[in-house]
């Protein structure tokens, strides 16, 4: 499933939702305008004690025909630090561009909680985008990200940030930016998106 962000002449804003033949486990977010959960102030219930969680998440960020797989590993959660392991390749026709923009209220490479595992939360992601939780985004990339993936290049390693994870709280991995540059889409694709895990952890 694809939640497609249209470029408006000043901003991109979620315009359209489309539904295409196969549904990746991994949802593509048109975006330059994708808000992560967590600007409160509050504190959740609980935090997530230091732990490391194997996912072996198997995951498919873009179509049948043109797929990008990406392998997650593991989560690793410090006192006041996690860390992801995963590979991601590009298996798409045509080349990615790979950004981090940065911005206080959009999250790419990190991790966003839910406050449930349901995937019609993601859907209505725009209702529920100011929440107890805080940002989550990743500061620290080993190997160092590439900013360009050709077709059949990948990157496999860890990405990293500050901060405390909610326990018993459903959170989800994204990938972004991806940007595809100049010439024809793919089909099924929108020019920037992110990537989202439609799997969930919940740390102890």
């Amino acid at each position: 499933m694809q939640l497609e962000l249209r470029q408006g002449p000043i901003q991109w804003s979620a315009l359209l939702i489309l539904v295409i033949g196969m549904r990746p486990t991994l949802v593509i977010l048109g975006a330059l305008a994708f808000v992560a959960t967590g600007c409160g102030s509050s504190s959740p219930a609980k935090w997530a004690r230091p732990q490391v969680v194997r996912l072996g998440w198997h995951e498919n960020c873009g179509t049948r025909a043109n797929p990008i797989p990406i392998r997650t590993r593991r989560l690793v959660v410090e006192e006041r630090r996690w860390l992801v392991e995963l590979a991601f390749r590009n298996e798409t026709s045509s080349a990615l561009g790979v950004l981090q923009p940065h911005s206080p209220d959009m999250t790419y490479f990190g991790l966003v909680p839910f406050k449930t595992a349901s995937w019609r939360e993601v859907l209505t992601r725009e209702e529920t985008a100011r929440d107890v939780y805080p940002r989550t985004i990743a500061d620290r990339f080993k190997p160092k990200k590439p900013r360009l993936l050709a077709p059949s290049d990948g990157w496999s390693g860890s990405f990293s940030g500050p901060g405390r994870l909610p326990a018993l709280t459903p959170l989800r991995v994204v990938l972004g930016l991806f940007v595809i540059g100049e010439g024809k889409l793919p089909r099924g694709f929108a020019r920037g998106f992110v990537c989202m895990s439609e799997r969930v952890v919940r740390l102890q």
